[in-house]
């Protein structure tokens, strides 16, 4: 584990999370972990060393200062920082989420960071979109958001109890709260990511110029869950304008998936990643 301390005195921190091969970073969503990436990370070691992100306020990585901050800016710097982390060549990534958006942010800051993307439902708002505010539904439930509990076994059953979690792996589950908690002091555990925290990630979205991707030339997946069970429509609806806008991107849809869908199918998922990633391996 590495601590990847940034200008502001936050930090994120860097999982290895074991395999033999070339590295491959992967970052996780909003409100989650590297955990997020347990039950894909064992169909990916054969070819990949995988090491798993935790961004600031997130999982191993809990915040330093009140008033943290969560612009985007920020969790773009530690996604850099681990890249250096790595050796500083261009590497291959796969994101989630919020970790997927800042995987691209980080190309379109620095480019030629990767040699290979795959964004699964990178939550990227384009200009003339409103951006959510305190009303907005994710927002409310967030700050509404249990975050004490007596055990990490509470804390899993109680996220196993109901959607979006309930329709996930358990081993993903497991792996998400055990990384996200930590011994409060008061004989209980407490998430490491608040949901404070996590409300004021969802506001700080800001909207982008889709026509700025066209500059992104590395091979991309951006991946799709077309289910039914989707809690936010707008990542899987922006999914192919943002594959559409890359300067090399192609999107892949998954019927069965959700948004969660990493955690709900690792196997799925890694199938997906290493038939787009394998092939840049020697590139």
């Amino acid at each position: 584990m590495m601590r990847l301390t940034t200008s502001d005195g936050e930090h994120a921190v860097l999982h290895d999370l074991g395999g033999h091969g070339t590295p491959l970073l992967l970052t996780h969503g909003n409100g989650l972990n590297a955990g997020m990436w347990a039950t894909v990370v064992p169909h990916l070691q054969d070819t990949f060393r995988c090491w798993g992100l935790d961004f600031r306020g997130h999982g191993a990585s809990r915040p330093q200062h009140d008033g943290m901050s969560v612009d985007r800016g920020r969790f773009t710097d530690e996604v850099l920082a681990a890249v250096n982390a790595l050796g500083g060549e261009p590497v291959l990534a796969a994101g989630h989420s919020l970790g997927a958006a800042c995987l691209l942010m980080a190309e379109l800051r620095q480019p030629g960071t990767y040699r290979g993307l795959y964004l699964y439902e990178p939550v990227l708002v384009p200009e003339g979109f409103p951006r959510p505010d305190s009303e907005h539904a994710l927002v409310v439930a967030s700050r509404r958001r249990r975050i004490r509990f007596a055990t990490v076994d509470e804390a899993y059953e109680r996220f196993m109890s109901k959607p979006p979690f309930s329709l996930c792996q358990p081993e993903a589950v497991r792996a998400y709260v055990e990384l996200g908690t930590y011994p409060s002091g008061d004989d209980a555990v407490r998430l490491s990511c608040s949901g404070d925290t996590e409300a004021r990630i969802y506001e700080s979205s800001v909207p982008m110029d889709y026509s700025t991707f066209s500059a992104i030339t590395c091979p991309t997946v951006v991946a799709r869950g077309d289910s039914p069970a989707q809690w936010n429509d707008i990542p899987p609806q922006m999914a192919q304008p943002i594959a559409e806008a890359l300067g090399n991107g192609r999107l892949e849809a998954f019927a069965e998936l959700s948004h969660f869908g990493p955690m709900e199918n690792g196997e799925r998922v890694a199938k997906s990643i290493r038939a787009h990633l394998e092939p840049l391996v020697a590139a």
